[in-house]
């Protein structure tokens, strides 16, 4: 199967497609790439592109006042980047290579000339924003709290049902998190990172095989989340 076919089947809105309509809209994607530590846009630019990461790694971040990097969200193969492009003239946040990373594109107004073409395109991103909202409001939630194995176990529950697969062990979560970043979603230091996933793993709720996190107690993260503080 083409590289780019196998790609965009991975997008939740396109799963409904047929492989022939799959195909044709593949014409409208072009692949690009970026350098480990290229912009692929700013926050504030025009969103005139929605991108598909194709290999690498990228993350979503806010700059506060004082220019520093909040991490909003991993990127990695399969996932969407650029989403704004759908709906919004301009990107709510900035996204960077954090290594070197291709992607396939489409601009936002090609995207909306699909629209009008497939039928289950529309409702199909529809959905996925409903759902991206949703989880969004999760992760706010949990991040409103003070306790950081809080913070960090809902981000791993989020994680697995994202990326992850199921394992004699668990759920293990197919993409490499450092610690760094880690800590850098949730909004703590690197240090504190470490101690809790320590925590975790002594506690059997989590392990790791080829420095992948696996969740071994994925009832008792979800019980740790629900904790009053």
């Amino acid at each position: 199967m083409d590289d780019k076919l196998r790609i965009l089947k991975k997008v939740p809105f396109f799963q409904d497609l047929s492989q022939s309509e799959l195909a044709q809209i593949c014409q409208s994607f072009n692949q690009r790439e970026f350098k480990r530590g290229e912009y692929i846009f700013w926050e504030g630019d025009p969103a005139g592109w929605l991108y598909v990461i194709k290999e690498g790694k990228v993350k979503v971040v806010k700059h506060t006042a004082s220019g520093k990097e909040m991490v909003l969200e991993i990127i990695t193969p399969g996932d969407i980047c650029g989403g704004g492009a759908i709906f919004s003239e301009t990107y709510s946040a900035s996204a960077k290579a954090v290594e070197k990373t291709k992607a396939f594109s489409i601009s936002g107004q090609n995207l909306f000339n699909l629209l009008g073409k497939h039928q289950n395109l529309a409702k199909g991103i529809i959905l996925y924003l409903g759902g991206k909202l949703m989880k969004a409001h999760e992760m706010i939630m949990a991040l409103a709290s003070s306790r950081v194995d809080k913070r960090i176990a809902a981000l791993l529950l989020g994680l697995s049902e994202k990326h992850g697969s199921s394992v004699p062990e668990g759920i293990k979560i197919n993409i490499r998190l450092t610690r760094q970043d880690i800590a850098d979603i949730v909004g703590t230091t690197v240090e504190t990172a470490i101690r809790v996933m320590s925590k975790l793993k002594k506690q059997g709720l989590i392990t790791t095989d080829s420095k992948k996190i696996i969740l071994t107690d994925r009832e008792k993260l979800q019980n740790l989340v629900a904790e009053d503080s």
